[in-house]
């Protein structure tokens, strides 16, 4: 009996379209490296990674591992973890004992070694290539990390010169790699030099160099960065390429010539990284709706505004990854490229080639786009082009550097763009911020007393209640300080007949009450409302909303 193709499988289960499954094949045929089509489908959004698993255990005949993973770390100290994460499965506990979720369940070597093991006998499911690699890295993150605080401890103890220093500035890299960090700070001061991470938006002191030993690392970065060792006292931004645990990861250096010597930021941006999709983002419901309802219409600008460090582009990754297809032409104008996306045309911004984000969008008109993403409104010329793809039948994602929704009709009119070209263009503006999440591991449930509530959560729950119920971060060993990944609160401006009304009749005032009559409107609900699910902190809220 001949097994079924599992782009049958995935066709019949309407999981891809025909169109979807005869582009993938025909990628798969012109490529010639024999990659399996579920990758290639899942490569190109077409297919997600669980319905694929799905139909991997219909091909197959085994179940789909829909359970809570709780990984049998004695099985992988046994085994060993590089193993499992060649052939990509995972040893799990289950109420029957030992068992095993695979990603591949063809994977012959995987099975021949659990027959070493003598562990064939034990339960296999397939489960989901994603999920299955985040537990893996994590484990193998947490084997690295160690591995990097030995390394360092010893360079520090026999002290850094040469091919020291620059293992310490690799390894630095791949530390904060490893423990998911935005930024490094290296900065000098009049005896010292202090090295810290950034993150989930948090500066954490990692360690102290001495100032020679700062002198002679910034000369590494420099020279990784094609920098004038010299140039000591100059301004630089610079990049560079550095490979960690088998994928290479963009460096940009920001220099300054601070008074004790060069203050460095190195910024980490991983443009081979996943893409999170609109769903994992943390979206409140009802802004989650809005949000897909606005980018299925055909023409007109979706904003996000914001700080920087916010997560406008994660979300105008998702959004776009949400509408890219075969049939869609796509091109963005970016700075720089953060992550590279299938089946989109990305531009990046070099002003000494006189690529700036205004003349792109000018020539990307002439390039017959469905949509085009603009990195930033930055200027007049680059709001005028913004407004003209709109109002010429294209949909437009853009960022604007705002602390609210409406704040962002007042900086396009600074901008010289007339109100009523804002009305007609603008289909919402979505203002958002990043929040750190609680570490479920360690979080610990207190009362908090109504005197005690801060004044942001007072003016959204005016009740007779005198106590509510929340979380309290505390700290362990898997976190930072009690918190562990961050999640987005929102408000959502959308632009219905009404709002287009109050911005073309120049009403920003009434338009502002009528925004604050929206409750979902408002950063400050979105973020009482994580509090009370328990999600993050009072102390975490109040730090974002100010």
């Amino acid at each position: 009996m001949s097994i079924e193709k599992i782009g049958d499988i995935l066709l019949k289960a309407k999981a891809v379209t025909k169109e979807e499954l005869e582009y993938g094949l025909n990628i798969q045929k012109s490529t010639k490296m024999n990659e399996k089509i579920g990758r290639i489908l899942r490569y190109f959004n077409f297919a997600g990674d669980e319905e694929i698993a799905r139909a991997l255990a219909h091909q197959v005949g085994w179940k789909y591992f829909d359970k809570k993973y709780v990984i049998d770390i004695a099985l992988i100290e046994k085994i060993g973890l590089e193993p499992f994460r060649e052939w990509a499965f995972l040893p799990v506990k289950t109420e029957r004992g030992p068992a095993f979720v695979f990603a591949h369940p063809f994977a012959i070597a995987a099975s021949d070694c659990l027959s070493k093991h003598g562990l064939c006998d034990k339960d296999c499911y397939v489960g989901s290539e994603g999920v299955i690699r985040h537990y893996l890295e994590n484990l193998a993150n947490r084997q690295k990390g160690e591995e990097i605080e030995k390394k360092i401890s010893l360079i520090k103890e026999k002290g850094m010169v040469g091919n020291e220093l620059k293992e310490l500035a690799d390894r630095l890299l791949d530390e904060a790699i490893v423990q998911g960090a935005s930024d490094i700070h290296i900065e000098p001061e009049e005896k010292i030099s202090t090295v810290r991470f950034r993150i989930d938006g948090m500066l954490y002191f990692r360690l102290t160099l001495s100032s020679d030993v700062h002198n002679n690392l910034v000369n590494i970065i420099f020279n990784k960065a094609d920098i004038t060792v010299s140039d000591f006292l100059k301004f630089h931004d610079a990049r560079f390429q550095h490979n960690s645990m088998n994928r290479a990861v963009d460096v940009r250096v920001s220099c300054i010539p601070s008074c004790f010597g060069p203050a460095l930021v190195l910024r980490l941006l991983d443009v081979n990284r996943t893409l999170i999709t609109l769903e994992q983002l943390g979206f409140e419901r009802t802004h989650f709706d809005r949000i897909r309802r606005v980018t299925q219409k055909p023409h007109g600008i979706i904003i996000m505004a914001g700080p920087t460090g916010s997560g406008k582009t994660t979300t105008l990754y998702a959004i776009l990854n949400d509408l890219k297809s075969i049939s869609t032409k796509v091109i963005t104008i970016e700075d720089p490229v953060e992550i590279k996306m299938p089946l989109v045309n990305q531009v990046q911004i070099n002003e000494r080639q006189g690529v700036t984000f205004a003349c792109a969008t000018r020539a990307f008109l002439r390039h017959d786009p469905n949509i085009i993403l603009i990195g930033e409104i930055r200027d007049a010329d680059t709001a005028q082009e913004a407004i003209r793809a709109a109002i010429t039948g294209h949909r437009v994602l853009s960022t604007l550097h705002t602390n609210t929704a409406l704040d962002s009709v007042y900086r396009l009119h600074d901008l010289g763009i007339e109100l009523s070209s804002i009305a007609n263009s603008i289909l919402a503006v979505i203002s958002q911020r990043l929040i750190r999440k609680l570490c479920l591991a360690c979080r610990r449930r207190v009362t908090v007393k109504k005197e005690k509530w801060p004044a942001f959560f007072k003016e959204q729950f005016k009740t007779d209640e005198s106590e509510v119920r929340a979380y309290k971060a505390v700290g362990c060993d898997v976190c930072q300080g009690g918190y562990k990944g961050r999640t987005v609160i929102a408000e959502v401006l959308e632009f219905d007949a009404e709002t287009k009304n109050m911005v073309a009749g120049g009403k920003l005032d009434l338009l502002r009450y009528k925004s604050m009559e929206i409750a979902h409107l408002d950063l400050k609900v979105d973020a009482a409302r994580l509090v009370l699910e328990g999600v993050t902190t009072f102390e975490e809220a109040e730090r974002i909303i100010g």
